[in-house]
């Protein structure tokens, strides 16, 4: 049995001005953790595997999975719903893990591809070397009125700058152009997501969501790819899916209902996104494995499923 009791009290953390503020509540140790746990009506039916979860994963983290649980919990009343069990939260946490594992499979199938795909059309449109031109890009505002491209300009330049992939050092080296087809293996997939999302030259644009069979506007399709950068920034950060609410969403296309009738899902689920990648992935690999592989994983658990495609909406 782990055993964590630790005597710190209160903490102070420094403030930016280099004086110190009291922490307004003590560390807790695993001990606590567990008694406070017990004192909210949690039915503990293994307390090794409970205190090696809270050591493990995170009081703060595991507690996304407590709320479901739990009576009012965005208006402070933290007590369990009567019978709860440390299982019943702790199976889902776990299923996410595997859940998490599923989507950066699918992710990895989809990002070398269109990576690949929109440096090849870039390039046979006369691209190869103006991305870096402003006005390669859209002239789009943020909500405060400072121009898109300039900031994904300056991204890609930081990166390009940092990379120490050698064909990128190698251009650097020679002082030399590095052409979009070696940069866009040195840039973040989300930096990569925001040039399609600007790129000017609706050639290259329609020729990439052609082959991935996105039909509606070059807007709506930039989304739907955008909420793929979402999902797995998502899940490489271990962040919880299951009865999240996105806040990022994408639109699903009537193609992609089409595609999936049965999948039913709520906006702003998780499962919104996911049946997106479900179908890009379909797509590209021109057969069905990576959504059976999906589904088949949320059928075998329906009521975690259920979190997937339908979150609880807090207060």
């Amino acid at each position: 049995m782990i055993n964590n009791r630790s005597p710190l009290g209160l903490l102070t953390v420094p403030n930016p001005g280099g004086s110190s503020l009291p922490a307004d509540k003590p560390a807790r140790s695993i001990d606590d953790m567990v008694e406070l746990l017990q004192e909210r009506g949690l039915t503990i039916t293994n307390e090794d595997a409970l205190r090696s979860a809270l050591l493990d994963n995170n009081y703060y983290r595991l507690s996304g999975y407590f709320r479901v649980y739990q009576i009012d919990p965005a208006h402070g009343d933290n007590r369990f719903h009567e019978g709860t069990k440390d299982t019943d939260f702790l199976l889902p946490y776990k299923l996410d893990r595997g859940l998490r594992s599923i989507i950066v499979d699918g992710m990895a199938r989809l990002e070398v591809p269109l990576r690949s795909r929109f440096a090849y059309y870039a390039a046979q449109n006369g691209g190869a070397y103006t991305y870096l031109d402003a006005e390669s890009y859209r002239d789009r505002r943020d909500k405060h009125g400072n121009p898109l491209r300039d900031g994904l300009l300056e991204e890609i330049n930081k990166w390009l700058r940092r990379s120490s992939e050698v064909c990128i050092r190698h251009y650097r080296a020679q002082k030399r152009s590095i052409p979009l087809w070696a940069a866009v293996e040195a840039l973040p997939f989300g930096v990569v997501s925001k040039m399609i999302s600007l790129y000017a030259d609706t050639t290259t644009l329609h020729s990439l969501y052609h082959d991935i069979e996105l039909n509606a506007g070059n807007k709506a399709n930039a989304q739907v790819i955008h909420s793929m950068v979402y999902l797995r920034n998502l899940c490489s950060h271990h962040s919880r899916l299951w009865n999240r609410e996105m806040v990022v969403s994408t639109p699903v296309l009537k193609r992609i209902k089409q595609k999936y009738p049965d999948f039913r899902f709520e906006d702003q689920s998780v499962g919104s996104i996911l049946v997106a990648q479900m179908y890009l992935v379909d797509q590209i690999e021109d057969d069905d494995g990576f959504s059976r592989t999906v589904r088949n994983y949320l059928d075998a658990n329906p009521a975690y499923a259920e979190g997937i495609r339908r979150p609880i909406h807090w207060d």
